[in-house]
Formats: C-alpha cells, sequence, structure tokens
C-alpha cells in the first residue's frame, strides 16, 4: 500500500540524515534507504545558511532515495533548538451536562480545548499530547474511553516553537524539492525508537546529544512530561579542541573521534598524538590524557546545564532513576562514565529500535533522531504517501563530501524486490499545522 511509505529527514549541525520506511503487512517497519550529507548551514539547531541546508538536503534526499528506488515527495522534519518550549496543563473539556459515557467525540474535544493557548506573536502550536484526565475529581486516569462522568478534565504537554525559525527551515526543505508533511520535536518522537516500555512507564530522562544541541525529554507513566534543549553538542566538543590546540576544525574533529576520551585519568601518559597547528611552524605532540582534560572539561559542563534543566517544580515527584543517552555525541569515550558520577543514577547509551533491515553500520546512535521520527509519524499521524515511483535514474553523484550507504546487499536487496509499482499520488498541498499523539 503507498501511505505505508514513510520518509524521515533530521536536519542536524552537522549532517542532513533521510530515512525512507514502509510497515509491512506484518506491522513491522522495514529500511528501504538511508542517504546522509555533510551539512555547515545550521547552528545549534537553528538555520544560518538556507542555501547550504537546501543543498544538503537535495543530496540526502537523493541518495536515500537511490538506495530505495523511489522519488522522494515529502517527509517529516525534526525540530530542535533553545526555542522550542513546552508546559502541562489542566484544560476543562466542553460536554453536554448530565452523567454520561466518555466518547471518541469527547477525547477529540479535550486535544482540541488543550491546544486552546494563548501564544505570543512568534510562537506556533507543535503539539498537544493529553498525559492523564480527571473524571469528576478523580484524577490518573489514563484512558477514560466509555467511564461515566459529569465533568471531564484533561492534562496535556503542550509544546510550542518560533514561528521564524520554523519557517526558515520549512523553506530550506521546500526548496530541495521536498514537501513538509509534518514537523516533529525530536526529543518527542525519540521514545519510540530508544526507550523501552518499562522505560517509558516507570520514569526515565532521554538526552539526544546532537551536533549543535542536546536535547531532553522525560517520560513517565508512559507520557512526556517535561522537554527541554540546551545549545550544546558534539560540535562544541570539537571546537573546544581546535581551540585548545590551534588546530582547524576538521584536524579536531578527526582528533575527537579517533583519540578523545571524557575519562582522561583511564588514558596512558605514553600515548602521544602528532598535531599541526595553523599557526605554527612546527608539529606538536600532545597526549591523549592532555586531549580529555579538554573533551572532561566540556562533558562536566553539560551535564552540570542538563541538572539545571532537570530542576523544575513539575518534576519533584517524578521518578527520574534512568538516563538514557543517544546521539552521536554520547558516543564519546567515557562518556558514559562521568554521567553516573555526575547524576549518580542509572545511566546507558541507546541504539535506535523497531525498525528491520537497517543497513551496517547504521545502527547507531548517530541515527536515533531520523528512525525515531519516521516511527512516530507512522504511529501517531494520519496515512499518507512521501514517495512516487522513480521514473528516470538518479543523477546524485557519490562523491567524497556526501556520506552513503552500503544498502544495496543482502537483506535490503530482496526488499526492495518486492516494492511494488506505484503510480505517482497527488500531493496535498495543505501542511499540518499541529501534530497530536
Amino acid at each position: 500500500m503507498q501511505e505505508q511509505f514513510r520518509v524521515a529527514i533530521d536536519v542536524g549541525t552537522t549532517k542532513v540524515c533521510t530515512i525512507i520506511t514502509r510497515k509491512r503487512a506484518d506491522h513491522r517497519v522495514e529500511v528501504l534507504g538511508i542517504g546522509v550529507a555533510p551539512c555547515n548551514g545550521m547552528v545549534k539547531g537553528v538555520v544560518s545558511n538556507t542555501e547550504a541546508v537546501t543543498a544538503a538536503v537535495k543530496k540526502s534526499v537523493a541518495i536515500a532515495g537511490e538506495n530505495a528506488r523511489v522519488d522522494v515527495t515529502s517527509a517529516y522534519v525534526g525540530l530542535a533548538g533553545s526555542h522550542i518550549e513546552s508546559k502541562n496543563r489542566w484544560t476543562n473539556v466542553p460536554r453536554v451536562d448530565g452523567m454520561r459515557a466518555v466518547t471518541d467525540a469527547d477525547l477529540a474535544a479535550a486535544v482540541k480545548a488543550a491546544g486552546n493557548v494563548v501564544l505570543a506573536n512568534d510562537r506556533r502550536l507543535l503539539h498537544v499530547i493529553p498525559r492523564s484526565y480527571a473524571l469528576d475529581g478523580l484524577h490518573g486516569v489514563r484512558n477514560p474511553l466509555g467511564m461515566h462522568t459529569g465533568e471531564l478534565h484533561v492534562e496535556s504537554h503542550v509544546i510550542t516553537g518560533s514561528i521564524s525559525k520554523i519557517s526558515e527551515l520549512h523553506n530550506a526543505i521546500s526548496d530541495a524539492g521536498v514537501r513538509v508533511s509534518s514537523m516533529i520535536v525530536e526529543p518527542l518522537a525519540s521514545a519510540d525508537a530508544v526507550l523501552t516500555a518499562d522505560e517509558r512507564d516507570e520514569g526515565a530522562v532521554l538526552i539526544d546529544v546532537g551536533g549543535g544541541t542536546s536535547d531532553i525529554a522525560v517520560y513517565h507513566e508512559g507520557t512526556v512530561v517535561h522537554t527541554a534543549s540546551i545549545p550544546v553538542g558534539g560540535f562544541q566538543f570539537s571546537n573546544d579542541l581546535s581551540i585548545a590546540f590551534a588546530i582547524d576544525f576538521a584536524a579536531a574533529e578527526q582528533l575527537k573521534i579517533a583519540h578523545g576520551t571524557a575519562a582522561p585519568e583511564l588514558a596512558g601518559r605514553s600515548d602521544e598524538i602528532t598535531l599541526y597547528p595553523t599557526r605554527m611552524s612546527q608539529p606538536l605532540v600532545v597526549t591523549k590524557r592532555e586531549v580529555g582534560q579538554v573533551l572532561k572539561e566540556r562533558t562536566t559542563e553539560l551535564f552540570r546545564m542538563i541538572q539545571l534543566k532537570l530542576d523544575e517544580p513539575h518534576l519533584a515527584d517524578v521518578p527520574t532513576d534512568r538516563i538514557v543517552f543517544t546521539g552521536g555525541g554520547a558516543k564519546l569515550e567515557g562518556f558514559l562514565n562521568i554521567a553516573k558520577f555526575i547524576f549518580q543514577r542509572k545511566v546507558r547509551l541507546a541504539n535506535p529500535r523497531g525498525l528491520d533491515g537497517m543497513p551496517e553500520g547504521t545502527n547507531d546512535p548517530s541515527y536515533s533522531a531520523a528512525t525515531s521520527m519516521a516511527l512516530w509519524g507512522m504511529r501517531n499521524l494520519s496515512s499518507e504517501n512521501h514517495v512516487s515511483e522513480r521514473r528516470v535514474a538518479s543523477t546524485a553523484t557519490h562523491g567524497a563530501n556526501v556520506q552513503t550507504s552500503s544498502t544495496s546487499t543482502g537483506a535490503l536487496a530482496v526488499i526492495r524486490s518486492w516494492l511494488p509499482k506505484r503510480e505517482r499520488n497527488v500531493e496535498t498541498t495543505r501542511e499540518k499545522e499541529t501534530a497530536g499523539a
């Protein structure tokens, strides 16, 4: 069925990742193609260079489409950054007077009433997530459908974003020839691909350490209770090395990947690394411990900032004994050791879950955001088709500046052979203004 094909685009500070998925008859979700392209048009989760973002999106979408042998027409797009704000609120649901059973219409009215908030001029409503209901003063009801009550109240998690920041990203995606189906706040969606059912129910803090931001989501009793974002990510780690050792950013990034550690005390004093500072004519020899000391300071600062974001009155009674990290920035050696010491809680690093056919090398925390958006959209948003039948050969070049995924062999080649022929769908022009659970 055509409506079972969904595309998600994660526009990050360092890369753009596009993933094409399909829901099978057995309700499992499989990956048909992944495309990754470097991006230098984003700063801390917001667009700084529209043309650079558009170019990166085009490359990423072209690679994913080539791998899946389809043309991408629409996509879910992820949102992150400090302009994203959220709050929990109780709302009275308007109903006919008298004791009667709660119906689907009442639940739809609850979402509508919860989203009826007064917003500032530059704010846009993104998500309204019902958390629980109160029936005639009885709180904590998760699903009141069929229960009898005179008064119905809903507690919801409302997420908003900056209209200007959202429009800049929307325009950059549209200029790449892709219609924005819905915009999804990334930490909200990450639970579908990262957290276990027990973690979502019993309480957990999800932290996605990306290239330019670290996005936080707190879950309890199966729903999100708090979202936040910190403008610190892997980019800042590499930038610190660039400044400390007077090397260019590309060399600093490679230094972090090859020799980086957040636990310098575990590194040997004899592990020497030769660097070539831009301001020196002679090479510079440093130790892995010296590199680790720079990264440890940035890691510690990030965790202190996360603690401040979690110091909220409405989280005082929420059990947050588990902290789950994901995202490429969390793969740094020694990262979890520092986290355990500072937070004094259970800590783990999570890979994306719930998808079949992930190409080799992509079942990695770096791909959590894109995979989670595809899953979340498929489970929570209305059915629609994001692809069309490929009519011409792709002209995308797989050069040295574009990261490609090896998806033409093994199980993925078999998956491609299953793809049915599809007539090009007629795209709807109305963008969804609000994506609710």
